[in-house]
């Protein structure tokens, strides 16, 4: 039997990132955002330690800004 084909996952098109990784950014902070993705994965494929700067980076980067959060009456 034959094994199936899996479908690649869709990427950026500007970075090459997976776009999963990406949504919610737009403009600048997603070329930011991108950037910041790069390096941690080369860092973590040549075997190096990744700082918690950069992973606070990522995740501050990621979080949405506050004027667009909802608030919970």
């Amino acid at each position: 039997m034959a094994k199936r084909k899996r479908r690649a996952a869709i990427k950026d098109k500007r970075t090459g990132v997976n776009k999963k990784y990406l949504s919610g950014t737009a403009g600048s902070r997603r070329a930011k955002l991108a950037r910041v993705l790069k390096r941690i994965a080369r860092l973590y494929k040549q075997g190096k330690r990744v700082p918690k700067s950069l992973l606070a980076e990522r995740m501050r980067l990621g979080k949405r800004s506050g004027s667009k959060k909802k608030k919970r009456s």
